[in-house]
C-alpha cells in the first residue's frame, strides 16, 4: 500500500494562463475585467495585495498576464489586451 502515495496522475494537468489583479486596481477598474475572466476555464486569476506596479496602476487599469503587465483605458479594453497576450504568449 505504500506505493500507492506515489502513483502519478492519470490525467496530465493542464497548464493556464496566469493572469494577476492588483486588489487596489481592481477596485480602480479593472474589476469588470475581473468577473469575465473568472468565467475562462484556460485562465488562472490571482489577486494580490500589491504587485509592485504603482506606477501603472496610478495611470489606469492592468493586469499582469504570465509575467508581463498589460495596461488599458477601461475593463473592455483590458479584457481585450489581456486575450491578445494570451494569444501571443500562450503557456
Amino acid at each position: 500500500m505504500v506505493f500507492s502515495f506515489f502513483k502519478k496522475n492519470k490525467e496530465p494537468q493542464q497548464l493556464k494562463n496566469r493572469v494577476e489583479f492588483c486588489i487596489t486596481n481592481l477596485s480602480l477598474g479593472a474589476a469588470d475585467a475581473y468577473d469575465v475572466l473568472m468565467e475562462r476555464p484556460n485562465i488562472e486569476i490571482e489577486e494580490s495585495g500589491c504587485t509592485s506596479h504603482c506606477e501603472i496602476c496610478e495611470q489606469g487599469i492592468f493586469a499582469i498576464v504570465n509575467g508581463e503587465a498589460i495596461t488599458a483605458d477601461d475593463a473592455e479594453t483590458l479584457v481585450q489586451a489581456i486575450d491578445e497576450e494570451i494569444k501571443l504568449n500562450p503557456l
